[in-house]
């Protein structure tokens, strides 16, 4: 937990754009390549603190740039925003391929992350 902690004070967030939720940014630095698959951090800073003090959310998403879906690989919650304060929740977790949504800040994210 420790390195989450130091990583996430260290990161050079660069924002992709708005969300439903909040301000969406990435990690540019942390891109790890394979193939046609990439992995990379992203956060959001929520617009509104929620009922259980999470006010930020960071998480490492793969992104398979030939097919064009993302999944979470693990996610973190925290009470202050950009992913610092109190971890709330850390949960390290696949979850299922979902097609990136067109026209929203998680492309620019796709985009961004898989032209490197």
């Amino acid at each position: 937990m420790l390195t989450l902690v130091v990583s996430s004070a260290r990161a050079e967030w660069v924002k992709l754009g708005e969300t439903d939720e909040g301000s969406l940014y990435i990690e540019a630095d942390s891109v790890l390549r394979d193939r046609h698959f990439r992995q990379v951090i992203e956060l959001i800073d929520l617009k509104q603190r929620d009922e259980d003090g999470e006010l930020s959310r960071r998480t490492r998403v793969e992104y398979d740039c030939a097919l064009g879906r993302t999944k979470v690989l693990s996610i973190s919650t925290h009470g202050e925003a950009m992913a610092t304060g109190k971890a709330l929740v850390a949960v390290n977790r696949e979850g299922l391929w979902k097609d990136v949504p067109p026209g929203t800040a998680y492309q620019e994210g796709f985009r961004m992350v898989c032209a490197k």
